[in-house]
């Protein structure tokens, strides 16, 4: 029977994160097909290492190693895939329009330096609270929020073309 719970909450806290997990190593890569690549090896190491364990800064960490390992793996960057980034609807205006947004954001924020890049899209995804971002970054709390104000004013600014 506790294997049954155990697998439960495995699901549930997947279910949870997984969705979040993938944007933040997307705004990371730029590439959907590495994010999610990259989210289900995050999580299988988690699940692997940490049966038990909770704890969604750790996931993130764990991610964000994974990724680097990629990174050493492949050294290559890839282009953005455009066709399986919005899900299909009715209206085929409206996600056209939101896939050129979103690709518009995402080139943007592949300007910033990976630092910037990487705290903005910690807060984006919005299961860290800044404290746990500092623990992850190695830095303190204050310059956490000091370069998450800066990355998005330039965010901003390269956004409205006027690139820094």
């Amino acid at each position: 029977m506790r294997y049954k719970s155990d697998m439960d909450e495995c699901v549930a806290f997947y279910r949870i994160h997984k969705d979040k997990l993938c944007s933040y190593l997307m705004r990371l890569t730029g590439d959907y097909y590495l994010s999610c690549d990259i989210m289900q090896e995050s999580f299988l190491r988690y699940f692997k290492r940490y049966q038990k364990e909770r704890n969604t800064a750790l996931l993130y960490k764990i991610a964000k190693n994974a990724l680097l390992d990629s990174i050493r793996r492949s050294k290559k960057e890839k282009q953005l895939d455009d066709e399986n980034q919005v899900a299909p609807s009715s209206n085929q205006e409206h996600d056209f329009i939101i896939r050129e947004e979103y690709r518009r954001v995402i080139g943007a924020m592949q300007k910033l330096k990976e630092d910037e890049r990487d705290i903005l899209s910690l807060v984006v995804s919005g299961d860290l609270s800044y404290r746990e971002i500092a623990e992850l970054t190695g830095q303190s709390e204050a310059n956490v929020k000091v370069k998450v104000h800066r990355a998005r004013v330039k965010l901003k600014d390269i956004l409205q073309g006027g690139e820094k």
